[in-house]
């Protein structure tokens, strides 16, 4: 029998989607005691180094060693908020429920909507690579960059100094704000999420503002909530633009999509541990419900299968220096767009906003 190259190369992503899927199955079970112990012990040691700098920040006559520990706590806080991601999955303790209302804590009092994030993140997952109303999308398709005017082509050609030096933590809380309320149509339980986030932000953020008031101390608080905004807004803008920066396309299957419109960087264990398994995204974006400690796993068994089967390998960087490296080449070379994406296969449907 007689098949057209359309029908083989769909046979052979099939049975590759098939092989890859059944390579990582035993690693999607719930995270274990041993992994939900490590887990909390990473957020007690970060909760308190961020207490801990924000504590010798107020102690310290300000100066530079005052600034020196509200910039360690602000990393600490980074790569606490950074642990929100795996709560938006369930697979930090495997309690769905208790996630969401401790990513909410950690959130609010930086005015981070959690409760938007999570809703936008979840259409993120499905829209990468095939719909260009993904929420985290940062790459221009063809038509965009023909139609983008001066001021947005030399944002283009900025765009890591521009996200990192300019917008940092409160261009990310505005941006998530207008989606929730650009993609409500898409998702109902984004006017739910909006409106608690807009509650509990509000509620924490007044709170915070009476006590610097009666103490008189305004206008340190705020030098304290921008020197924490600035640290922390470049450490996730950097993430955002490592994990998807020209690599947003489609390819055969959802699956392979997901693999391939995804960065992985071979950060260290420890680096690993630290950044949530965020690393390995990759695999984390084929296969969300993977706990953390289990993606760098989950990235070899997953290089191997492609191996086997002839694909492309896994776009990896073997380290964040040589991620930095390529985003600021890309801008050199004003690489900054991407393929526009066929009809949207397997309920992907394009819809401009």
């Amino acid at each position: 029998m007689n098949y057209s190259l359309e029908v083989m190369v769909s046979l052979a992503a099939t049975v590759l989607v098939r092989d890859l899927c059944a390579v990582v199955k035993e690693l999607t079970a719930a995270p274990t005691i041993g992994e939900s112990a490590r887990a909390t012990l990473r957020l007690t040691a970060l909760s308190a180094l961020l207490l801990g700098g924000a504590g010798l920040y107020w102690r310290l006559p300000l100066g530079g060693a005052a600034i020196g520990a509200v910039l360690i706590a602000g990393v600490a806080y980074g790569l606490l908020l950074i642990a929100t991601h795996e709560m938006v999955h369930g697979t930090l303790f495997g309690y769905r429920a208790l996630e969401q209302w401790l990513a909410c804590l950690l959130s609010w009092p930086m005015a981070w909507p959690y409760l938007t994030y999570a809703r936008l993140h979840h259409l993120h997952h499905r829209w990468n690579g095939c719909d260009p109303r993904d929420p985290e999308r940062t790459t221009l398709l063809p038509r965009e960059r023909l139609a983008a005017g001066p001021m947005r082509r030399l944002v283009q050609r900025h765009l890591l100094g521009w996200r990192i030096g300019v917008l940092g933590g409160i261009g990310l809380i505005v941006d998530t704000a207008r989606k929730g309320f650009c993609l409500q149509r898409q998702d109902q339980a984004l006017v739910h999420a909006r409106f608690i986030d807009g509650a509990g932000v509000t509620v924490v953020q007044a709170a915070m503002l009476v006590i610097a008031l009666t103490q008189g101390q305004l206008g340190r608080f705020l030098l304290f909530w921008l020197l924490l905004e600035r640290v922390i807004g470049a450490i996730v803008q950097f993430r955002g633009m490592v994990e998807h920066h020209l690599l947003w396309r489609s390819s055969e299957t959802p699956l392979l999509t997901q693999l391939y419109a995804t960065r992985t960087i071979n950060a260290g264990r420890w680096l690993n541990a630290l950044m949530g398994g965020l690393p390995h995204h990759c695999a984390h974006h084929a296969f969300p419900t993977i706990p953390s400690e289990r993606l760098p796993l989950a990235t070899r068994r997953i290089t191997m299968v492609l191996e086997r089967h002839g694909a492309p390998p896994l776009p990896i960087l073997p380290s964040y220096r040589e991620a930095l490296l390529v985003m600021i080449a890309a801008q050199n070379n004003h690489g900054l767009g991407c393929s526009e994406p066929p009809p949207p296969p397997h309920g992907c449907h394009e819809s401009a906003w």
